[in-house]
């Protein structure tokens, strides 16, 4: 006799045979569905509109990353398993605070990550309640992504990096680059780090809003966001 299948494999069995492996570039009715499930647990993909973009690889790199699986940014049978709920969320290893939690610097980053790929303007100013701008400058970035998880901190990074030193927060450069979600600050220019070399930053009108390197910037000092939780 065979014992019958339990709903939560059945899920993930569905997962692995019906649903595509799809990555940046695919488009078509599986990329919608994927953006559908991932606005549905609050990782922001930009519109569903069936294309896979920038914002959706960074939205599906947090959802990896919150759900301790690689993190590759390609959608296979793991992810799909996940997106769709077999076997339920895996825990997040060691101290680091859970993903969605209001005022962590996990959550800081994802807001941030998911705006990879929007355009850079000087001097930008976003309603900071909106849930997905299409523009910003780098200290409206910090500001923006800081205040969607119920942290305030003031615009530009002449009343920005004062805001961190009055508060005792400032860090060395090494500290910052190693933080993930400290801040990293050299004259007139702000970026958030992810605490493994790299930075996601408005850097220029010539590079939007993206994932770069931290190495050789010139910062000079780092931050810790104060009330942020790290």
């Amino acid at each position: 006799m065979v014992a019958p299948v339990s709903s939560s494999r059945a899920t993930a069995l569905t997962a692995r045979t019906s649903m595509p492996t799809v990555r940046e570039g695919s488009r078509g009715p599986a990329v919608r569905e994927l953006q559908t499930l991932l606005k549905s647990k609050g990782f922001n993909p930009g519109g569903v509109d069936g294309v896979f973009g920038p914002k959706t690889k960074a939205a599906v790199l947090a959802f990896q990353r919150s759900q301790g699986i690689a993190v590759d940014g390609v959608v296979g049978p793991q992810t799909w398993g996940r997106l769709k709920g077999a076997g339920g969320p895996a825990p997040t290893p060691g101290p680091t605070p859970s993903p969605g939690g209001r005022g962590t610097a996990e959550a800081f980053v994802q807001k941030a990550l998911a705006q990879n790929g929007d355009r850079y303007i000087f001097g930008a100013e976003t309603n900071l309640n909106d849930p997905n701008p299409s523009a910003f400058d780098c200290s409206e970035l910090v500001q923006w992504a800081a205040h969607q998880v119920g942290v305030s901190i003031p615009d530009g990074t002449m009343n920005q990096l004062p805001h961190i030193q009055r508060a005792g927060k400032a860090i060395s450069v090494d500290q910052a680059l190693r933080t993930r979600g400290a801040l990293l600050f050299r004259p007139g220019h702000v970026a958030i780090s992810l605490g493994d070399g790299r930075t996601i930053e408005a850097k220029g009108s010539k590079y939007g809003v993206g994932i770069f390197s931290a190495h050789g910037r010139g910062w000079t000092t780092g931050g810790l966001i104060p009330g942020m939780k790290y």
